[in-house]
């Protein structure tokens, strides 16, 4: 009773090593329950050998008397019942060793078959954690083909991927028979057959072997062979091609492990080229934000920052540098006669013909337009200064050539050479304009040197001032508004107030035509206060008389002058409280360059502005020195896309480019994005596509006076 309670509460595994007779409770190998059923045979067939001789014996031995009390007859009975109980019991036990022995082949098999797929799988892992740790493409391709090896032990392969619309193209292979250069159409080989039907195909035996035996040299080919392709979120990209190593054959199990691996090496191919698009849209960002697009060279922004460099630059006494501003004369007639992609080559050519004139060490600039600068380095007088602007104007001994036709120009050149007056690069920039148009005045295709004594410069600013001064007291000035849209849905959100100069004989003048004049004067400060004042009087008026459904923001443009001077806050601070207009609905917009200059006062100034609640906007945004460290340091809440990107976004690859770079931009910042200049359909459902999400134009209304503008959004409302 006791022995049958201890076996019931043995195991499955330790009751058949005790019915086969072992002492270990360990699980039975294989081969211990071969060499018990070999005991069993021997001892069974010694006991019928003995049985035999028995039976014989008694059988054939007549001569031997037997005891009076052995009966031969009994005896030959119990010697049968003995065998047949013995083969009883061997038979059983035979049954028994050999269900045990089926039992542990199942439990090898399945033990082999399980640690292959383990192995799989953690090829698997490791195949993805390694090609996750790559972001170069080559590297990444160069990772798959090396891990398919180590899963299915090739012996040499190929990654295709999609070039086009129904084209593979080889880009990576390893191996001395992989093909390399390889380009095959969808529906072409089982490259091709595979990215049609995008299902993976196991290639057993040898394709067109009297076609291979034809080719002296070839390698052997491969006798089994494995394509899957390569699928990342519904997109083919390509196809991952694999051949076996000589004497193996693939089956239907390893073309599915090698179709899971396609997933992740798809997944890693994506992630790789998403990484090197970003990269490349990154750095085409930063190169277009100091280049200008048009001739590749450095813009203003750069420019400018060349010139600080080199003032700061330790130098000896004798050692001076100079700023030679160029302006093409008569430009404008290229662009009226022949059109402004004629001009736009010509402008090219200027460039390049620019490039090879100077020296290596001179940087050399386009301002916009027809205007250019070189900034010369190193010289020990104006003389010198003025050699390197002949050197210049020879270029143009030689007529540029456009569609056939030659095309003769001049240029008129201004220089600023450094002085103890004209240390700093505004300084510079603003003399060399001066002698510019000194330059142009006195009958073009001149090289003037900026002197002090220039008079001419000095009383057209007076007169300016003077002008815009008397604009100012007798009330010329007046603030026109532009309506700011949200593109989704279309209703307006803000307005921009624009300064106006009703002037008595030239009429309505945009801001354009007297406010950089303005700037030189030191008239800007003067004219930004009276427009803020205005413009947020104007918006309270509005409130009162139109019923809006939403509050409107006010932007209004700062300027640089004005947004360096120290009384710039409190003056803000003083039109908010006489206005009644909440901070948060005034946005003060400033252009790019502005920023650049005297940046720590600048920066005082705008976080001071930040914390009143006013929001900052970054004006022109794309057409200046627009880095991100910019948009980290200083505390701006909107960009403006300038209206040269708006103006080619349907046509210019590059500027729709641009735009969406800047959205996107915007909404990783958490920045505001407005488009200027919109003029086009086109255009707004463009910026719709791109989700971008204000903008403003003449599409959808043009700058009005404040009486036509509270009729527009009564209108609108």
């Amino acid at each position: 009773m006791r022995s049958s309670e201890e076996t019931s509460g043995l195991t499955l595994t330790e009751r058949a090593a005790r019915i086969a007779g072992l002492r270990s409770f360990e699980t039975p190998t294989l081969e211990d329950v071969e060499y018990r059923r070999l005991q069993l045979w021997m001892l069974t067939l010694s006991l019928l050998l003995a049985v035999a001789v028995a039976l014989a014996t008694f059988t054939f031995w007549h001569d031997l008397p037997p005891p009076a009390w052995f009966q031969p007859q009994v005896l030959q009975w119990g010697l049968v019942g003995i065998v047949i109980l013995f083969c009883a019991y061997a038979i059983e036990k035979e049954l028994q060793l050999r269900r045990l022995s089926q039992l542990l082949v199942e439990e090898r098999v399945l033990t082999t078959a399980l640690t292959n797929r383990l192995r799989e799988v953690s090829s698997l892992l490791e195949a993805g954690k390694a090609m996750n740790l790559v972001l170069d493409l080559q590297e990444v391709l160069e990772t798959i083909l090396n891990c398919a090896h180590e899963l299915l032990g090739t012996r040499d392969g190929s990654i295709m991927l999609v070039h086009g619309e129904d084209e593979l193209r080889t880009v990576y292979a390893s191996g001395k028979s992989a093909a390399r250069g390889a380009r095959l159409r969808f529906g072409e080989g089982i490259a091709g057959r595979v990215a049609t039907t995008r299902e993976p195909l196991l290639i057993s035996g040898i394709i067109d072997p009297e076609r291979r035996a034809r080719e002296p040299g070839a390698h052997p080919p491969p006798t089994s062979s494995l394509s899957v392709p390569l699928i990342h979120r519904e997109m083919l990209l390509g196809v991952l091609n694999i051949n076996a190593a000589e004497g193996h054959m693939y089956n239907e199990h390893q073309l599915r492990a090698l179709s899971l691996f396609g997933e992740l090496a798809a997944a890693a191919i994506a992630n790789a080229r998403l990484y090197e698009e970003q990269r490349l849209v990154a750095s085409q960002n930063v190169y277009q934000a100091l280049h200008d697009l048009l001739t590749n060279l450095p813009n203003r922004a750069l420019f400018l920052d060349r010139i600080t460099h080199a003032l700061s630059r330790r130098r000896r006494k004798d050692q001076l540098l100079a700023l030679l501003f160029l302006d093409l004369d008569d430009f404008k007639l290229i662009n009226d006669s022949l059109g402004h992609s004629a001009g736009d080559e010509v402008l090219i050519s200027f460039a390049e013909r620019l490039r090879n004139c100077v020296r290596s060490g001179d940087a050399i600039a386009r301002f916009g337009g027809d205007e250019f600068a070189v900034l010369v380095e190193d010289i020990s007088s104006p003389p010198h200064a003025v050699a390197a602007a002949e050197r210049i104007l020879a270029i143009f001994a030689e007529p540029f050539t456009v569609g056939g036709r030659s095309v003769w120009l001049r240029a008129s050149v201004g220089i600023a050479v450094e002085s103890l007056v004209a240390s700093s690069a505004e300084t510079l920039l603003r003399n060399a304009d001066t002698a510019k148009n000194v330059a142009k005045s006195q009958g073009k295709g001149r090289i003037v040197v900026f002197e002090e004594t220039m008079h001419v410069d000095a009383l057209r600013r007076l007169d300016l001032e003077v002008e815009l001064q008397q604009a100012i007291d007798q009330q010329q000035l007046a603030v026109h508004f532009q309506p700011i849209f949200a593109l989704m849905p279309n209703r307006v959100v803000g307005i921009e107030a624009l300064v106006r100069w009703h002037h008595l004989e030239k009429g309505l003048l945009p801001a354009a035509a007297f406010l950089p004049l303005a700037e030189q004067a030191g008239l800007m400060v003067e004219i930004d206060r009276w427009v803020m004042r205005e413009a947020c009087e104007t918006l309270k008026t509005l409130r009162a008389e139109v019923p809006l459904k939403a509050p409107l923001w006010l932007s209004v443009n700062i300027s640089p002058t004005h947004l360096r001077e120290a009384g710039l806050v409190d003056q803000v601070v003083e039109v908010l409280t006489a206005t009644g207009l909440e901070a948060e609905k005034l946005v003060l917009e400033v252009t790019e360059s502005a920023i650049l200059i005297d940046t720590d006062k600048v920066s005082t100034h705008l976080n001071s502005l930040k914390s009143l609640g006013v929001k900052l906007a970054l004006d022109d945004f794309g057409t200046g020195y627009s880095s991100l460290s910019h948009l980290r340091r200083f505390p701006v809440d909107m960009v403006k896309i300038d209206r040269v990107f708006v103006d080619g976004i349907t046509t210019d690859k590059g500027a729709n480019a641009l735009v969406q770079a800047i959205v996107r931009l915007g909404r990783g910042l958490n920045i505001e994005v407005v488009a200027e200049g919109i003029e086009q359909q086109s255009q707004a459902d463009a910026l719709q596509q791109l989700r971008c999400p204000f903008g403003q134009g003449w599409y959808f209304c043009e700058a009005l006076p404040p009486d036509a503008l509270a009729s527009f959004l009564r209108r609108s409302m």
